[in-house]
């Protein structure tokens, strides 16, 4: 049995027409009110630097006289640097001699450190395994 056609009726909109229109006049008058707060803060901060500008603050602009001055203190502290640096080096040297057994035993064994080190290394990074003893040529784990 067949059910009698029924004709369809469009569905009435979920929102009314005019509501997108609405939402886009709201948000163009929130633009519009953003817009002149933000013209009305770079005003203020205009007049204030315009301010500042032409008040006398009495603030002196570096003459020549002030950077030649500068420059001569820059000279005097690397001069000093450089007698320090040159003192230094001077006392080390003076220690060196004085110890000379004791640095080279030192350097004897920092240098027989870094040997054990890359040997330990080397050993780190080869695969030696049971089929690494096996007499198959061509096969080898081992990678350096």
């Amino acid at each position: 049995m067949r059910l009698p056609f029924r004709s369809r009726r469009p569905a009435p909109p979920a929102e009314p027409a005019g509501l997108p229109v609405l939402r886009t006049e709201r948000a163009l008058v929130a633009i519009a009110i953003h817009s002149q707060q933000l013209d009305d803060r770079l005003s203020r901060m205009e007049h204030r630097i315009d301010e500042l500008a032409s008040a006398e603050l009495g603030l002196e602009l570096p003459t020549h006289d002030d950077l030649l001055e500068v420059r001569l203190h820059s000279a005097r502290v690397s001069a000093e640097l450089t007698r320090v640096a040159v003192e230094l080096q001077a006392r080390i040297d003076d220690l060196a001699v004085q110890v000379p057994a004791v640095v080279t035993e030192d350097r004897r064994q920092q240098r027989a450190r870094t040997l054990a080190e890359s040997i330990l290394d080397l050993s780190d990074s080869l695969d030696t395994g049971p089929v690494d003893l096996r007499d198959a040529p061509g096969e080898w784990a081992a990678t350096a």
